[in-house]
């Protein structure tokens, strides 16, 4: 077991790239980001998003090779897996409900993630971008939320995001400050690769 300090030491390349993630998504929840029909189509998108996480989660646990990972990816399954039915209630309580058709960003993020490689390097690199991406955007949410109007059941989606990636984003440091150097490049090329994917979601919809 590394001592403590060690076990949370940040990736700088990675903490770059879940900064550049928040900073694209940034201006879509500041004043002057989403109405409130861009912030449904928003939800809808997230629910599509999340709709495989469950799945993409245990394709990147079936992956790990000690009994800490598989710990971890184990967990991580179990919390992670109904998120998406947060995005849809919280359009249904806006008098809105989810598209059949599955936003073509969203297919892109699927298809890279599933295809991202062989090893877990990659995996640990996308996730710790994901889960660090929340702890730039805490102010920026609790704003939204007010210009919005948005009551508790219409943003239950974002609110559990903003507080639970903050504990995410501590454990999956710790978790690849242990793994890191076996291999670096694919944990870099896994952010890298799924940073953008990651914007492209967060982006690709209606902005005032």
């Amino acid at each position: 077991m590394l001592a403590a300090v060690e076990e949370r030491r940040p990736i700088p390349e990675l903490e770059a790239m879940s900064l550049q993630a928040a900073n694209a998504f940034r201006p879509f929840m500041g004043e002057d980001g989403f109405d409130l029909e861009q912030y449904k189509q928003f939800l809808n998108t997230m629910f599509h998003y999340t709709g495989r996480s469950g799945e993409m989660i245990q394709h990147a646990g079936n992956l790990a090779h000690d009994d800490v990972l598989k710990t971890f990816f184990t967990r991580m399954v179990s919390e992670e897996k109904g998120h998406y039915i947060l995005a849809q209630e919280d359009l249904r309580a806006l008098g809105g409900d989810v598209s059949e058709t599955i936003p073509q960003s969203v297919l892109d993020f699927h298809h890279n993630w599933f295809n991202l490689g062989d090893t877990i390097y990659a995996y640990l690199g996308a996730i710790y971008v994901f889960e660090n991406i929340a702890k730039h955007l805490q102010q920026e949410g609790v704003d939204m939320f007010a210009r919005l109007n948005l009551n508790k059941k219409q943003r239950r989606w974002v609110a559990v995001h903003l507080e639970a990636d903050l504990m995410h984003g501590e454990e999956i440091i710790a978790l690849c400050a242990q793994y890191y150097d076996q291999d670096q490049a694919a944990c870099l090329k896994g952010g890298e690769v799924m940073c953008r994917s990651w914007i492209n979601v967060f982006t690709q919809f209606g902005h005032a």
